[in-house]
This record gives C-alpha cells, sequence and structure tokens, in this order.
C-alpha cells in the first residue's frame, strides 16, 4: 500500500484495529472545505458526524466548524482516496470513548476565557495551539481535555503526522468545564499579531495572492515573507508590509 498523507504512517503500516481496541477519529473543519468536497464528505458511506460547535442561534457554526468524524476501515480508504480535504483535517484522534461523549467533551475547548478578557472562540485544535495546550500538564482543565484519548495525531509540515504525547490514563467525568487561560498563555496561543494582521489585510486587498491556496498555508506564507523583511533591514510596518506584497506576487508570478 502507498504511503498517503491523510492517515498516520503507522496507520498504513499495521492491521485495523479489532472491536474492542481505540476507534480512530478525525477531526475536520467543514469551513475549509469547497462545496464539492463537503458534498463528498458526506456522502462517505461509513462516517458520523458530531459537531462540536451547537448553538441553535447560530446554526452556522455547525455548519462551517469542526466535526468529529468516526471512520471505519472502509471509509478511511474512501477518504485517502479523495485527497479533496487539505488542511480542514487537523487531527486524528484514537480513543475508546463513544464518539458523541467525545465531542461534548472536546467542545468547552472552543471557548477560552483568558485572564482579564472577555471570553472569545478558540481553534483549540490546530497544531501549534493543541501543542501548548498539551504542554500544560498542572493546569485544571488538562484532564478535562485530554483524559480519555488514547492518542492525538497532529499535523507536522516536515514530518507528517506525529503523536502529541502521552495522554491521561483515564477519561474524566462528565461534568462542565472552562478552558481558562492565562493572559501569556493565551497570547502565545494567538501567535504572531503582525503574522495575523498582514494575512488578514492581504486577502482581503489582494485576494488573488491566495487564490488556490489553502487557508493554513496563507499564514505560513506570510510568515516566511515577514521574516526575509527582517532579514533585508525592514522595520517599519507600512515598509514589511509592502515587502511581503510584493514577494508574494513575485512567487506566484514563477509558478
Amino acid at each position: 500500500m502507498a504511503e498517503v498523507t491523510t492517515i498516520p504512517v503507522d496507520w498504513q503500516r499495521t492491521p485495523w484495529p479489532a472491536e474492542e481496541a481505540p476507534k480512530r477519529i478525525a477531526l475536520i473543519e467543514l469551513g475549509l472545505l469547497d462545496p464539492a468536497a463537503r458534498t463528498a464528505l458526506f456522502e462517505t458511506s461509513g462516517i458520523t458526524a458530531w459537531p462540536l460547535l451547537q448553538d441553535d442561534r447560530q446554526p452556522h457554526l455547525a455548519a462551517e466548524g469542526p466535526c468529529l468524524f468516526e471512520v471505519t476501515l472502509e471509509s478511511m480508504a474512501e477518504l485517502s482516496a479523495q485527497h479533496v480535504l487539505g488542511c480542514a483535517l487537523h487531527a486524528w484522534i484514537e480513543s475508546r470513548m463513544a464518539t458523541q461523549r467525545l465531542a461534548s467533551q472536546l467542545a468547552p475547548a472552543m471557548v477560552a476565557y483568558p485572564a482579564g478578557e472577555p471570553p472569545a472562540l478558540l481553534r483549540f485544535y490546530l497544531p501549534q495551539v493543541i501543542r501548548q495546550l498539551h504542554a500544560e500538564t498542572q493546569a485544571d482543565w488538562h484532564h478535562s481535555l485530554f483524559g480519555g484519548i488514547e492518542q492525538w495525531w497532529q499535523r507536522d509540515d516536515n514530518r507528517g503526522w506525529q503523536p502529541l504525547g502521552v495522554m491521561p490514563e483515564q477519561a474524566p467525568q462528565e461534568s462542565p468545564w472552562q478552558l481558562t487561560l492565562s493572559a501569556s498563555l493565551y497570547q502565545a496561543l494567538q501567535g504572531d499579531p503582525e503574522v495575523r494582521t498582514a494575512t488578514r489585510v492581504l486577502t482581503q486587498q489582494y485576494p488573488e495572492l491566495f487564490a488556490g491556496m489553502c487557508a493554513c498555508a496563507r499564514s505560513q506564507r506570510v510568515e516566511a515573507a515577514l521574516l526575509a523583511a527582517t532579514e533585508a533591514g525592514l522595520v517599519q510596518p507600512g515598509e514589511r508590509l509592502a515587502y511581503v506584497y510584493r514577494r508574494l506576487l513575485a512567487e506566484n508570478q514563477e509558478r
């Protein structure tokens, strides 16, 4: 079997687990799929979706937000063959918990409660975010978030799917919890503000720069261009943004 980037390499080299083994669950952000890909996903036989965001007042959150998809051997093969998920596939999770219960367990992490600030939506499942949350082993919410998960596979641009690391052994009690964060941790989870701002401005004003590009790759290209701007000695915000624009435009023309 040829290796594919949709699933962890380890899974391609071992037999499909028996019924008593952990389930294999995909975490997919629906808003990052084009309509055809979304239709193909929901028409895949043998999978069921459990949204992490459910608010009757804002139904678009369930339609566009992250969902858990429990897969079978057959649906895994079909997903691998589609090659349409791209950066919408954020994680693979192994757990013996019922997937519906796991979705309820993860749902509170969608809202962060940073110290001194109002609650805010958080894409906690992004690789750079989930790694930092997993490292907070002493946080009072750590077991509530990761308990009952036997492994969380997150995508690494250079090494493919990588295991997040050791998880709490026991599943948490089914009780409400909040993702309370210190101001410093919340800022760290947000990433570089200059990258965020430049990506937003360029996407809004010059969307053609990112035509045909996955949403997750946009900030990566902007970050690389800003690093080049620093190496070129540019310090003024306007100059740096103009440099990023010219660099991305030149890269597109070279393709």
